[in-house]
C-alpha cells in the first residue's frame, strides 16, 4: 500500500513537472475581440485581439477561455470566439525571408515584416510553411523561431 502510495505522488509530480500538456494553439475567428480579466461579460477589458491572432488556450471555464498572447498578456474570451481550427502565426522579428522550400538553400520569393499574422498551411522540421489567411493561398516557408504560433 505505501509503494502504491509513492508510485502515484510520483506520478503526480512528474505529470505536474511538464507543464500544461491541456495547452493548446488557436486564432481569434472575429475582429476586435474584448479580452476580459474573469470568465464572465461584466468582468472588466483588459485589452481586443483582432481577427486572425494566434493565441495559447490556458483552460476553458463553461463558455469561456482563457488565453495568452505572444507577449504573455493573458485573459478571458468567449470561446465562440476561438477558432481552433486554423492555426496562425505572428511574425516576431522586423524583417523575416520567406523561402520557396523548407530550408536556406531555397531562394527567398517574398518577405514579411514584424507583426503580420500568416496562415500556417504545413510543418517540416523547423520550418512552418505560410500564406494568406482570408485567401487561403500559401506563400513560402520561414524558420518556426521566426514566428509565434506554431
Amino acid at each position: 500500500m505505501a509503494l502504491l502510495r509513492t508510485l502515484s505522488l510520483m506520478l503526480i509530480l512528474t505529470l505536474m513537472s511538464l507543464g500544461p500538456a491541456w495547452a493548446s494553439m488557436a486564432s481569434i475567428g472575429k475582429d476586435n475581440v474584448n479580452v476580459r480579466n474573469a470568465p464572465n461579460l461584466k468582468a472588466d477589458i483588459l485589452f481586443k485581439i483582432h481577427f486572425g491572432f494566434p493565441v495559447e488556450v490556458q483552460q476553458t471555464k463553461g463558455t469561456w477561455v482563457q488565453i495568452e498572447d505572444w507577449d504573455g498578456n493573458s485573459g478571458w474570451i468567449y470561446r465562440p470566439l476561438i477558432n481552433r481550427k486554423v492555426q496562425t502565426a505572428l511574425v516576431l522579428p522586423d524583417s523575416v525571408n520567406i523561402r520557396k522550400g523548407p530550408g536556406l538553400k531555397y531562394p527567398v520569393v517574398s518577405k514579411a515584416a514584424g507583426g503580420e499574422i500568416y496562415k500556417i498551411f504545413a510543418e517540416k522540421g523547423d520550418w512552418v510553411r505560410i500564406g494568406y489567411y482570408l485567401e487561403n493561398q500559401p506563400l513560402g516557408w520561414v524558420r518556426n523561431d521566426l514566428v509565434w504560433g506554431e
